[in-house]
């Protein structure tokens, strides 16, 4: 299963696309500039794997803790991106991550 993956809890914005053996993953510091770039860079690390949102199983994204404002972003861009494409939201905490 294709999952999309997006975290904006501290000051790196990392977006990657997992299909179960190999990642593609694009990190850069973002600072207070992640709601700018989450979008950007969500294109890119798709077009970088050849894929589209409804190829995707489904999005997840770092639920904390970490920066509440950070937090919010990421589900609000999650959420936004899914109810279009009508794919499941995955919450991921941090130390589950782990």
């Amino acid at each position: 299963m294709l999952i999309l993956a997006l975290d904006t809890s501290t000051e790196w914005l990392s977006v990657a696309v997992y299909d179960g053996r190999d990642a593609s993953v694009i990190r850069e510091r973002a600072g207070n500039a992640a709601s700018e770039r989450i979008l950007p860079l969500t294109a890119r690390v798709l077009a970088d794997a050849g894929l589209s949102l409804k190829a995707l199983g489904g999005i997840g994204y770092g639920a904390g803790p970490g920066s509440f404002t950070g937090v919010r972003i990421a589900c609000g861009v999650v959420q936004g991106m899914a109810l279009g494409a009508d794919l499941p939201v995955f919450g991921v905490t941090t130390l589950g991550a782990i």
